[in-house]
């Protein structure tokens, strides 16, 4: 991807930032100050820009225009998620749509195209993630919930846990091990969708550290899959979940440099304002310095970045140096929160302060979420031997 824009590029960032300027409504601009800030908005808050972006045909940018996307290149991917960034912009529940809508359109039958994409794009349908278990988390294909096969379809009997939302979504899209005994641990694993009001399902939220319900425990007893809820062959579901943990990497907020820019622009913001001895916090030189160096990891990251984007646009898929983006971005964005509890001082280990609006007051509940960045998704350890066999070729 060539980063100087052409004269088409220019042109649609400018309708980008003329849509967000006239069409968004001013009380959903500026809500994002870093990489999460609290539980999310409601559908029913998020609906005046849900209903904005269909009006202009943009709920699914990545998405091709047959199956009702926008069929963004990925310069004008780029763009777009650059300028709704910039905006701060709340979160969308894209789990459907980043998600499960790419594999499906890469893996499902026409029948479940046709039944499940359009409740996705029009945020009818929202869904959660079911991979992780107790004892399968980084090691993902240890999982041992049950999937007995049947003349039906499937039953479905053990646990997922850490499941992002999955108090809130309609269905869940998850991976079940349909041979309890394979040769390699790898095969024997289907994926698998499921609506969460089917009996024998019980949802328990788990209040993490910083005081809100992001994740679930969920629950399966006898629950009964129709066979046409399979999505790709009978015990090849490893090859789809590779395929969609390859664009969660790639559209992890963690992954994404301007979300962590965001982060970083808001310490700078505080640090001006801060009083320290004489002056305020940012009169301070070493400060400087580590601002600098953060500076300089988000530019790399960002043109690592695009890099990587431009192999996609050649053709490619979203390969192992995903991973390189979602374990630096994790990191990087533990060091910005971590420097602006030292910006804040006492102010950034109060846990309940100012509402919603700058972040002051939320520095130490986001503190304690962005510590989980480095183990959800996959721990650093794990990245590190993935990106030293899979990127840099060395022995395993």
């Amino acid at each position: 991807m060539n980063i100087n824009e052409t004269p088409q590029q220019a042109a649609f960032r400018a309708e980008v930032r003329h849509w967000i300027e006239t069409s968004v409504p001013g009380r959903l601009k500026g809500l994002r100050q870093g990489i999460v800030q609290g539980p999310g908005l409601g559908r029913d808050a998020l609906e005046p820009m849900e209903a904005a972006l269909a009006e202009k045909g943009w709920q699914a940018p990545h998405w091709p225009e047959e199956h009702g996307g926008a069929g963004f290149d990925i310069p004008q991917l780029v763009i777009f998620h650059e300028e709704c960034a910039k905006a701060g912009l709340p979160d969308r529940h894209t789990t459907g749509l980043d998600m499960l809508g790419p594999i499906l359109i890469a893996y499902g039958t026409d029948a479940q195209r046709k039944r499940f994409l359009g409740p996705i794009l029009n945020s009818e349908m929202t869904w959660a993630q079911g991979y992780s278990e107790p004892d399968a988390g980084s090691d993902l294909a240890s999982l041992q919930l049950r999937a007995e096969v049947t003349g039906e379809g499937f039953v479905l009997n053990g646990q997922k846990i850490w499941t992002s939302k999955a108090h809130t979504a309609d269905w869940i899209f998850l991976l079940a091990r349909t041979n309890p005994k394979p040769e390699r641990k790898q095969e024997g694993i289907s994926f698998l969708l499921t609506d969460l009001k089917t009996p024998g399902i019980e949802v328990r939220p788990i209040v993490t550290m910083d005081g809100f319900t992001h994740f679930c425990e969920t629950f399966f007893n006898d629950v009964k899959v129709p066979r046409e809820n399979l999505v790709g062959e009978l015990h090849q579901g490893w090859s789809v979940a590779k395929a969609l943990l390859g664009h969660e990497r790639f559209t992890h907020p963690t992954a994404n440099p301007l979300l962590i820019r965001k982060a970083l622009d808001n310490l700078k913001s505080r640090a001006r304002v801060t009083p320290e001895g004489n002056g305020v916090v940012w009169d301070n030189s070493g400060l400087r310095r580590r601002v600098a160096a953060l500076e300089i990891d988000i530019e790399s990251m960002l043109h690592t970045r695009y890099r990587a984007l431009t192999r996609i646009e050649k053709g490619g898929a979203p390969g192992p140096e995903t991973q390189l983006f979602k374990l630096f971005g994790a990191e990087l964005m533990q060091r910005i929160v971590e420097l602006q509890q030292e910006v804040e001082g006492p102010e950034g280990i109060v846990w309940d302060h100012t509402g919603q609006g700058d972040g002051h007051g939320e520095t130490a509940r986001h503190a304690t979420n962005i510590r989980a960045a480095s183990l959800r998704g996959g721990t650093t350890e794990v990245q590190r031997n993935v990106i030293a066999k899979r990127v840099l070729g060395l022995p395993g």
